[in-house]
Parts: C-alpha cells; structure tokens; sequence
C-alpha cells in the first residue's frame, strides 16, 4: 500500500504542482481513502519528506557509484558526480519547491537531520580518500561542498535552467570546488 501511496503522491505533484499537492488528491489517485493514507503518512509534509527521502537516496547512490570509480581521477569523479546531482536535481525540480513549502514541518527533525549528516559524511568519506593529507578541513569542506551543491542547484533548478546550461554550471561548481579543497 505504501507503494501505491508514493507513486500515487508522485503523480500528483507532478501533475498539480506544489500548490495542488493535497492528501485529499493523493488519496483519491491512489483509489484509497483519506484515512488509509493517514495510517501511513500523518499529514502532507510527511508523505513530501518520505518523497524526498527516497530521491536522495537514489541520488546519492548514484553519485556514490561515481566517487567511488577509481578508474577516473579524483577530479574527474567531482566533475562527473556534481553533473549527475545537478541533472537529478533539475529532474526533480517539482518536489523540491513542493518540499521548500513544507519545510516548515520538517526541518527541525531529527530524521531532516539525519539525510543533512548522511549527506556531510558522504562528502568527507571522498575527501578522506582523495585527500588524505588535509585532516584538519575534512569536516568544513565537507559541509562548504554541501551548502554550495545544494544552493546552486536550487537556485539554477526553480530558474529552469536545462540541458548544456546545467552542464556549464554544474562544470564551474566542480571546478571552484576542486580548487577549494586541491584536486
């Protein structure tokens, strides 16, 4: 029934947008009623943050997949790995306004927290191996590379910015970020 449920939700918000989002819709899509939903999901901000728990899991398993390709370079991986989050992110523009609209609900629990730690050490478990020798900035950079991968995608994604743009300001995020930390 979850199942059902998330890809019911899915459809709404790609098909009514965030303003249209409701559980009311859900319910209905899904040929459920409201109070089935309701044993799943208390409310719509945690049916959107089930939704977006899901995207970042399968983008960051893919970037993952990337960084950890020891045919390329370090820098390599980077370019390669902040294209793939920035076209996922593109892809997903929809859920992501939709979420900035509940976030109200979300952003101080300890599972938002949980994604934003999960996200950090990724980053620093790729800085540990690309760049043994900077122990002491493993954490900050991990954190600068989050804060600026997640904001200039945001902000490029609600413009609708597509296709060879993404790619060119998913390229000069790399190449600033590579700088920063020395690859």
């Amino acid at each position: 029934m979850e199942g059902l449920i998330l890809a019911a939700a899915t459809r709404v918000l790609e098909e009514a947008g965030p303003a249209g989002f409701n559980t009311n819709r859900v319910a209905e899509r899904a040929g459920i009623s409201v109070g089935s939903l309701y044993q799943y999901y208390p409310n719509k901000a945690a049916l959107l943050f089930r939704l977006h728990e899901l995207e970042i899991a399968d983008t960051s398993a893919a970037v993952a997949r990337i960084l950890a390709d020891g045919s390329k370079s370090p820098r390599e991986r980077v370019f390669a790995g902040v294209r793939a989050f920035f076209e996922t992110e593109a892809a997903e523009a929809p859920l992501r306004e939709a979420l900035g609209l509940a976030r109200v609900y979300f952003r101080d629990s300890e599972e938002f927290a949980g994604v934003e730690r999960r996200g950090v050490e990724r980053i620093r478990q790729f800085l540990r191996h690309a760049q043994p020798e900077r122990r002491g900035r493993r954490e900050f950079d991990a954190r600068f590379i989050q804060t600026v991968l997640a904001s200039v995608s945001e902000t490029i994604t609600h413009r609708g910015v597509r296709g060879r743009e993404l790619r060119r300001w998913a390229d000069e995020c790399s190449e600033m970020l590579c700088n920063h930390v020395g690859l």
